[in-house]
This record gives structure tokens, sequence and C-alpha cells, in this order.
């Protein structure tokens, strides 16, 4: 987090972010406030919360690749 606002480091301008709304291992404040931070940095931010989904990821795999194409083009 504090490396978002360090005028010495390189952050990426483009974040893909989802948490599983079943994940037992991280609570949602981590990737929501992940996400507000980064916003409010100026960051384009694509965050869902992702329904009934446990910490496995492969949560859109074609919509992360369109995103990607979105984003590349």
């Amino acid at each position: 987090m504090n490396y978002i606002d360090d005028a010495q480091a390189t952050v990426a301008p483009h974040w893909y972010i989802r948490h599983g709304a079943r994940d037992r291992d991280t609570s949602f404040p981590v990737p929501v406030n992940f996400a507000l931070k980064l916003q409010s940095a100026g960051k384009d931010v694509n965050f869902l919360l992702a329904w009934n989904r446990p910490h496995s990821g492969d949560y859109a795999l074609d919509e992360l690749f369109q995103w990607i194409n979105s984003i590349t083009r």
C-alpha cells in the first residue's frame, strides 16, 4: 500500500482485481481498501467481489482476456 503513493515507485496504470466472496483466508476489506487506494491514486481499477467463490481464482478468464485486450489497444 505504501508504494502506491511513493513518487520513486513505478505503479502499473491498470489493475484487474477479483476476490472470492467466499474466501476464508482474506477478509473483504483487504482487496476493497487496495482497490480504493489505487483508484484514489488515479489508477484504472476493474474490481469485483466474485459471488460465492472461494480463494481459487479462475473467476472469469474470458472476461479477463477481454479486459486485457481493451487496455492494450
